[in-house]
């Protein structure tokens, strides 16, 4: 007499669990998708610590440097465009605060897209904003007061202006856009992620709106004072 497990119902059903058993609910598709990808975040996730922990200090001051010197003069062809397309409302009040702090910020930011682990701190993402700020109100400043403006216009007190007011105003702006930078790039080493631009945005638009209410303030004293 056969075994009750020789039945061919039951043998199929034997095969068909084993199967299942051989491949198991980890072998379904969607299953393997994830755990790829959870093991390859980790592989970048130690990858960016091994890169922040081979970037010397002497390294970092270097790209610190040049990008304090370069950031600033990055944004000088934006100042010289703008004067070149005249003095229309929108430019002065959107298109030219948009344009500078957007290329005072460029330089970092392809820095910390490509390359996050060159910023050792916070502070030192956005003291390159401070520089870089003042490095651009320097030279526009020096472009006013020796193109642009005739001398028998270019008052003390539009000198004062510049230098403090208008100074101010770069510096801070470009720092605020920075500190944006650096929250993203302060979350992105947290979580040992990509850099997001997103983070960033709230602060990069909050500058260029403080810069462009302050060319409407600079417009509408122009206009007043004719």
């Amino acid at each position: 007499m056969d075994d009750i497990s020789d039945e061919p119902a039951l043998c199929g059903v034997a095969r068909s669990c084993a199967a299942a058993g051989s491949n198991g609910v980890w072998g379904e598709p969607a299953l393997v998708d994830a755990a790829a990808a959870d093991a390859e975040r980790s592989r970048h996730r130690a990858w960016l610590a091994e890169q922040w922990a081979r970037t010397s200090a002497k390294t970092r001051f270097g790209v610190f440097f040049l990008l304090c010197a370069f950031s600033g003069l990055a944004a000088i062809p934006c100042a010289v465009l703008k004067e070149s397309f005249g003095y229309g409302a929108l430019l002065i009040v959107v298109a030219a605060p948009l344009a500078e702090e957007m290329a005072k910020a460029i330089l970092p930011l392809m820095v910390l897209e490509k390359r996050p682990w060159f910023f050792g701190s916070y502070l030192s993402i956005v003291l390159v904003g401070l520089l870089s700020g003042a490095v651009f109100a320097s030279v526009e400043n020096a472009l006013y007061f020796f193109v642009y403006i005739p001398s028998e216009k270019l008052t003390q007190g539009t000198i004062l202006w510049r230098l403090i007011v208008c100074t101010a105003m770069h510096v801070g702006c470009a720092a605020l856009a920075c500190s944006g930078l650096a929250r993203a790039w302060s979350r992105a080493r947290e979580r040992r992620a990509e850099f997001e631009m997103s983070v960033a945005m709230p602060r990069l638009i909050a500058a260029v709106a403080i810069h462009g209410v302050y060319n409407l303030g600079a417009l509408i004293f122009a206009i007043l004072s004719r």
